[in-house]
Order: structure tokens, then sequence, then C-alpha cells
């Protein structure tokens, strides 16, 4: 007999008893009935404490779960998340857990294969002969193998690491978004309450797979140009760097809250800058935004637009930034070379408000467009020759286009 099954035939009716006697009279009175054997399993299990202040808040929680899952279930479940997110596993149960031994048998390959596939993607294997992984790993090892052979190993992992610090930062969001769902002042919610949004929670997260298989098949289809210039070895891009005036003083004058909801905005409308003129926002590096775009002058514009709701943001210190183009090297999702370092550094040039361009970008720039104010060269940290800068505005009749 198990310490599980122990804990379903023994039977302490005392402790029933106390929660029957306990000063939550008033809400005693709506409480669920229950399985009193069930709820002696769960308070051995550390589920139930009859002498809690909100003890009969938890019963109701636990009828709820008991209508759907086993005591087993629950306590499994709990113990690999929390209670409060059990219910949530009627919506998306998990598959099974298995060791990497077992995955790395499946697949026929090392064991060592799937440890590092699984720490690239940012889960550890503390014990390879401990069930700690879902047995779609196994699925997940064939694609991974599939990209070895293709691509090369270290490729493969690349991509893999990519894939790991994605997700994880979409869960990340996710939870996020789930916990602030909770408005300060609002009336709290009860243990149940929790429960139940937990489980709208996850039928929306469900969702989100399908979306991003439909993005990620969008995405295939554009920029088919980009994947032409990669593959000959001779990418070109207009890179822009945006960033924040005063940044850290700025953080210690405002409050915590208003600080991080200003941040928010920022990333969100820089973001929606960039879509707006078909560039790509790279990255958000705390106060400062890197975008690309094939084109230079539209760059320009949406650095400029940047700038600009920074501006008009009431919470916001003024923004600044730099566009440059030529040759860049894509990996992982991001863009490296002598061009980035020189961009990241220009835009401390640039005055409050306004952005600066290399000379690469000023000459694709039409003066019946833009006015060009050269700045001469500058001496970068970290960039080793001297680059030539011009501070750029729109002409008046298209500072609105």
């Amino acid at each position: 007999m198990s310490s599980l099954d122990r804990m379903v035939t023994s039977k302490r009716p005392e402790r029933r008893d106390r929660l029957c006697r306990s000063s939550l009279s008033p809400v005693d009175e709506v409480t669920p009935s229950i399985d009193p054997v069930a709820l002696d399993a769960l308070e051995r299990a550390g589920l139930f404490d009859p002498g809690s202040p909100t003890a009969a808040e938890r019963v109701e929680l636990l009828a709820h779960l008991l209508d759907r899952f086993s005591v087993e279930e629950i306590v499994s479940w709990a113990a690999r998340s929390h209670v409060m997110g059990v219910a949530a596993r009627s919506v998306d149960r998990p598959p099974p857990l298995i060791s990497a031994a077992v995955a790395a048998e499946r697949v026929g390959v090392p064991v060592g294969t799937v440890i590092e596939m699984r720490q690239a993607l940012g889960f550890p294997v503390i014990d390879p002969d401990e069930p700690s992984m879902p047995e779609t790993v196994v699925d997940d090892l064939t694609t991974y193998l599939l990209g070895v052979e293709l691509f090369g190993r270290e490729n493969a992992l690349s991509f893999v690491r990519v894939l790991g610090w994605s997700t994880a930062r979409v869960m990340e969001a996710a939870r996020a978004m789930f916990g602030g769902s909770s408005e300060p002042g609002a009336e709290r919610r009860t243990e149940l309450q929790w429960s139940q949004a937990n489980e709208v929670a996850i039928a929306a997260w469900v969702q989100v797979g399908g979306v991003v298989r439909n993005l990620l098949s969008e995405h295939a289809l554009r920029d088919v140009g980009f994947v032409h210039s990669l593959m000959a070895g001779d990418l070109r891009s207009a890179v822009a760097f945006v960033d924040l005036v005063g940044s850290t003083s700025w953080a210690e004058d405002v409050d915590a809250s208003q600080h991080s909801a200003a941040l928010r905005r920022f990333e969100m409308q820089a973001s929606t800058v960039a879509a707006e003129h078909g560039a790509r926002l790279v990255k958000l590096i705390g106060d400062e935004a890197m975008v690309v775009a094939d084109d230079p002058g539209r760059l320009c514009r949406v650095a400029l637009a940047i700038c600009d709701l920074a501006e008009r943001d009431p919470d916001l210190p003024s923004a600044r930034g730099a566009v440059g183009f030529g040759v860049v090297t894509a990996r992982d999702g991001d863009y490296f070379g002598p061009l980035v370092n020189t961009v990241a550094r220009a835009g401390k040039v640039a005055d409050p408000g306004g952005i600066v361009v290399t000379a690469e970008v000023e000459r694709t720039l039409d003066p019946a467009t833009w006015t060009v104010d050269p700045l001469g060269l500058h001496d970068l940290s970290g960039v080793a020759e001297p680059v030539h800068l011009s501070r750029v505005a729109l002409r008046s009749a298209q500072s609105g286009g």
C-alpha cells in the first residue's frame, strides 16, 4: 500500500470535528460537502490545515477539485505547481513525465544529447534517471536531431536556445499579465475564484500555440529578399537605436509602478510604430529600442516617431537615437557587427528628441524631404575610426508623414 493509499484509508474525525467547531461558522453554512476521508488525505498531504483562518475557503476549493480529480491527481499536480492551479489541468492536462534516460533510449541517442537539448531550452536535468520532463520531449528530440543533420550541431543548438529564450519570455509575459489582472483595491478573490480564473487563463493559453503557428507561417512568407541576401553573405540593413535620455535618474525620481507603466507604454508604442512603417523591433534593452528596416529613410521616420511618442508621454523622459546603414551579421534573431556597434554609440551625440545618421544613411535621404545638418567626425567609444554624423529632421511639410 502506497503512502497515498494509507492517507485515503486513514480516518481522522477529530480534525473534521475541529473544522466544524472552528470560528468560521458563518462560512461553514455555505461550505460544500466534501468526503471526510479525502479531506483527511489532503490534510496529510499538506494541502489543508483545519486550523487556518481560511480553512473553509480551502474546503470550497478542494470540493471543486474533487469533482474533477482523484486525491492522488490533486496531490501530484499541486506538487508541480500550486493547489490553485490544479483545476486548470482539466483544460490542459500535462503529458506523463519521463526521464532523460528513457527519452534517450526511445530515440536511440546518448543521454548527453537529451541533456544538452534540454539545457539549451532552459530546463536543467538534475538526475538523468528522474522522470522530470514531459514525454513530448521525444518529439522535440527527433526534431532537434533533424536540425543537427541539416545544419550542424552548433547551429541547431543555437536555434534551440532562441526557442527557449523566446518561449520563456512569452510565458513570463503571460504570467505577469495574469498576475496583474487583479487591480489594486479590487475585491479580494477567494481561492476558488483564483482557481477558476486559472482555468480561464489556461483555456486562453492553449490557443496561443495556434497563434504562434499562424505567425510563423506568415513570417516565412515575408522578407524573401532578406533570405536571399543572407544566403549570399551580403546582408545590408538599416539599423536604429533609440534610448531614453537620463533614464537612470528618471527611474530614481518616479514611483516604481509609474516607471514600469511608462516603460511598458514606450515598448508597446515603439513596436507599433515600427510595424506601421514596415520595420522590425529587434529587441528592447531596458530603456533602449533596436529597430531594423531595409530602407534607411523609412527607419529614420521610425526613430523620429519613437522620439516623438516619448516627448508626448507625460511620464517619459525625452528620447534620442541614431540610424546607420551597411553590412550586418544576422544571428539568433539579432544583428551584430561593426555597424551595430557604431549606431548603438552614435545615439549619445543626438539632441533630446532628435536623431543623428551616418554618412551612408545621409546619402540615401531625399533633400526634398529631409534637412541635414552635418556634425563632423566623432570619436565614439569602442569604435576604432572617427565617424561622420549628421543631425537630420523631416521638413515641416513632411513631419506628419
